[in-house]
């Protein structure tokens, strides 16, 4: 090998001896500088093409400097003080009396009872109708005691402490062992429980980062996702400084594998599919993504956040489905929420791993610290015993024969709603609604704008509507409560339809508002969502004393 690798030297020798013969040695130098910042200018135009395009990159690096402009400037602060204004009458119609001192003296607990009874009920009113989009999975009332029961047993008990609360250790490794044998795990698949799906996600994303810096000397990490993908792996991005690509969609909102191909480099950790995505509730390819991850040596995380006590039950429940867990080479992560229709408490969530190697990097030691070694599986130091319990007895409760019964409930709704609007000539589906999502938008055409259709739905019949852009539509995502729903919805979703084709300005307040978002850069949107959760953190108006009875 160094004897052909010496002969293929010396012709190049030649050839570049003779392309630089007679000119200076700084000559020669500066070329090659300029040479590599055209390559390094190239690379960066590159990331910014795939990451959000240049026109977006543009507007949002010109934006900072507009906001600063003294007209532009005091226009958003109008706008941003009616909107705080909108949303603390928002938050502030159904609140009882704001309390945000201590009271002098301890009030009563029949007194606090009381107050938290009225309070629970303005907190029901809204979805035991099985009227709105997710959120409340299973709504029963003997159910939500039962749990309630087995919590209040170990809610001041802590999982950062074994040793203390055994038993609590106990059922929070047998609550991830019975997660990942439903996910088909093998011998060495393992995993760990988490306050949530996000915090699944976010654990997963360090475990491929931490991974490839200890194993690849990866500096600059990527991954490469879906463009339908939970924005939790953004966000991952952001945490974790790890670059987020964004691969197109095909027709049936699944990702599009040749360009997930293309965007992927020798700095990408892992790609991402998902089972189901949360706006359009399609299945991602698996097992083709799989194949890939194995070619590229990668990591491919599966996230079954949304479905994932529904998808591994479908086949049992007679909806025949591709596979897409641990059975599956290539796929070396998954994150499963129980607290969606495993209806476990909330604050729970799996993440599992393929293997107890690739698990090591998620964790997080402190050694060398004061208080002696501290070490810890996931983001959290301090958690609560109460959604492990919960989480533990809700699956013992249901066992496989139940969750198989919910899946056809909720999964034979949404495919018999994805029909009936099959068939109302202004609206198309969006996605493969094959799971317990289904979501829809107005036909080219047809003249109906989706969004005001999501407004009628709300204000004449109280259907609460998740709202989706790019491309804009609304969902509805199926549970127990709105499964005995699919009549009464298609009949006043055939309605609102006839409403907003007969008098299209009726209804446009969410149409406004995302038209207008369409238009505006970024930074600008931020502004109006920091507003947002400023509002929703705020007790509002101080309380008298009196407010508790004290």
């Amino acid at each position: 090998a160094g004897r052909m690798a010496r002969a293929f030297e010396r012709p190049l020798q030649a050839l570049v001896n003779s392309l630089f013969h007679g000119r200076e040695p700084y000559a020669v130098f500066r070329s090659t500088v300029f040479l590599a910042l055209v390559v390094k200018l190239a690379r960066h135009l590159r990331r910014i093409a795939l990451r959000q395009g240049f026109k977006a990159a543009l507007v949002d690096a010109v934006a900072p400097t507009l906001k600063r402009l003294p007209q532009v400037r005091a226009k958003l602060e109008r706008e941003t003080d009616k909107t705080t204004k909108d949303l603390r009458e928002t938050f502030g119609k159904t609140l009882t009396q704001p309390r945000v001192t201590l009271p002098v003296e301890g009030v009563a607990e029949a007194r606090i009872l009381e107050l938290m009874g009225e309070r629970k009920e303005i907190d029901t009113k809204d979805w035991r109708d099985g009227k709105i989009t997710g959120a409340v999975y299973h709504g029963g009332k003997e159910h939500y005691e039962f749990v309630g029961k087995v919590c209040s047993q170990w809610g001041f008990a802590n999982t950062l402490h074994p040793g203390i609360h055994p038993a609590l250790r106990q059922m929070d490794s047998e609550v991830v062992q019975m997660v990942v044998n439903m996910y088909n795990g093998g011998p060495d698949a393992c995993g760990a429980f988490t306050t949530g799906g996000t915090e699944s996600i976010l654990m997963a994303m360090k475990a491929y980062r931490d991974r490839a810096l200890a194993e690849r000397g990866i500096t600059d990490p990527n991954i490469v996702i879906c463009s339908t993908a939970h924005a939790a792996f953004d966000k991952a991005g952001k945490y974790f400084n790890i670059h987020v690509k964004h691969a197109r969609t095909n027709d049936m909102m699944q990702v599009d594998l040749a360009h997930m191909r293309r965007l992927i480099d020798n700095n990408t950790v892992a790609i991402v599919g998902s089972a189901c995505q949360y706006p359009h509730g399609s299945i991602d390819p698996i097992e083709d993504m799989a194949k890939l991850a194995i070619k590229k040596n990668i990591g491919l995380h599966v996230d079954a956040c949304l479905g994932g006590f529904l998808v591994p039950f479908m086949d049992k429940a007679g909806f025949p489905v591709a596979p897409f867990d641990f059975r599956v080479a290539g796929v070396t992560s998954i994150s499963c929420d129980p607290h969606k229709y495993g209806f476990a408490p909330k604050g729970s969530s799996v993440v599992m791993f393929s293997s107890k190697c690739l698990r090591r990097f998620m964790y997080c030691y402190l050694t060398a610290w004061t208080g002696g070694i501290y070490a810890t599986p996931t983001m959290t130091g301090s958690r609560g015993g109460a959604p492990v319990v919960g989480t533990w007895a809700a699956m013992c409760k249901f066992g496989e024969r139940g969750y198989i019964e919910s899946t056809r409930k909720i999964v034979g709704a949404t495919r018999a709603i994805a029909k009936g609007i099959a068939g109302m000539p202004e609206l198309e589906l969006v996605g493969t609604a094959e799971v317990c999502v289904v979501a829809f938008r107005g036909r080219e055409g047809s003249g109906v704008n989706i969004y005001s259709v999501a407004d009628c739905m709300k204000k004449r019949f109280e259907w609460e509507m998740a709202t989706c852009a790019s491309p804009a539509c609304i969902h509805l995502a199926l549970t127990l409560p709105s499964s005995g729903n699919v009549s009464r919805f298609l009949e006043e979703l055939a309605e609102s339809v006839a409403a907003v084709k007969a008098d299209p300005s009726a209804f446009t307040s969410t149409a406004g508002l995302y038209g207008m978002a369409a238009s505006l850069p970024d930074s600008f949107i931020e502004d109006a969502a920091g507003a947002y959760l400023d509002a929703m953190l705020e007790a509002h108006a101080p309380a008298p004393a009196e407010a508790l009875g004290a």
